[in-house]
């Protein structure tokens, strides 16, 4: 199954917000959406989920009109968490994570389900307190195990067919928590689910996407392989950077890309000697 965008253009409030946005999100895929601030990034995202809906061009999925499709019936394929939620009810921690449940309607019966997405999102600890108590980044950390018990399912079955959109989903979180948090969503993609994440850290991105779609002003300036984030020439245009600024992070980031191709090559290797 497929998520396709075929030249999406957006204007809302007599501004041009998109313009002509192309790309295809497939089962497995790790992409990643950069820009500088202002770029088209949630935007997009939210054309995506429907929130959006004077959108021109098509967005599809598996060839149905995303549009055409019931709230309910995404909900069932496509998990979203949008950038800064807030839940101002005193509800605990495992009752908002059992939210991704509803429309399943097995809240109940999913609660181990549930207790594993928290323990995934380290967030297990604080089930009996109260959201509003918690800080910035174990709120994140806690709707992030929202959102991943929905599309739990994929664990039971292949992957292909769910989807997992994320707008900064660990902006709140420490350096350590954010990559921890990233290689546990990136195990989603490795069972098949698209995973498709609005980002700023370009460092992060290198460590973790297979592909990147980045945004300038609402339009796509380059897409392709994660690599395009060691080019500095592409940096520059991406962001205005000066050359010795661009030069600084495409270094950084081909650092966090081999350093990620490191941990996967060991990790193979480590499968393939438990397999003899």
């Amino acid at each position: 199954m497929t998520l396709r965008v075929r030249s999406v253009s957006l204007n809302l409030h007599n501004r041009r917000l998109l313009e002509n946005v192309s790309f295809d999100l497939h089962a497995g895929d790790r992409v990643a959406v950069l820009g500088a601030n202002g770029a088209g990034k949630s935007t997009l995202l939210k054309c995506l989920t429907g929130e959006y809906t004077a959108v021109s061009g098509a967005i599809t999925l598996d060839g149905r009109r995303l549009g055409d499709l019931p709230a309910a019936e995404r909900a069932l394929k496509m998990a979203v968490m949008p950038q800064g939620m807030t839940l101002a009810f005193p509800l605990r921690v495992c009752d908002v994570v059992a939210l991704g449940r509803s429309r399943h309607m097995d809240e109940r019966r999913s609660r181990h389900w549930q207790k594993a997405a928290m323990e995934m999102m380290d967030v297990w600890h604080l089930r009996s307190r109260e959201y509003p108590t918690l800080s910035g980044g174990e709120q994140q950390r806690t709707q992030m195990a929202r959102v991943l018990v929905q599309i739990w399912d994929c664990h039971q079955h292949s992957g292909d067919g769910y989807f997992l959109l994320l707008d900064e989903c660990f902006s709140a979180a420490d350096p350590a928590h954010q990559h921890s948090m990233m290689e546990k969503v990136g195990s989603f993609a490795d069972r098949g689910v698209g995973v498709l994440a609005v980002m700023h850290d370009m460092s992060l991105a290198a460590a973790w996407a297979d592909r990147v779609l980045l945004l300038k002003q609402g339009k796509v300036t380059a897409s392709g392989p994660v690599e395009l984030l060691t080019l500095p020439h592409i940096l520059q245009e991406v962001y205005d950077l000066p050359k010795s600024l661009a030069d600084d992070y495409a270094r950084n980031n081909r650092h966090w890309l081999e350093r990620n191709a490191g941990q996967s090559t060991f990790i193979e290797q480590s499968r393939s000697l438990r397999q003899i």
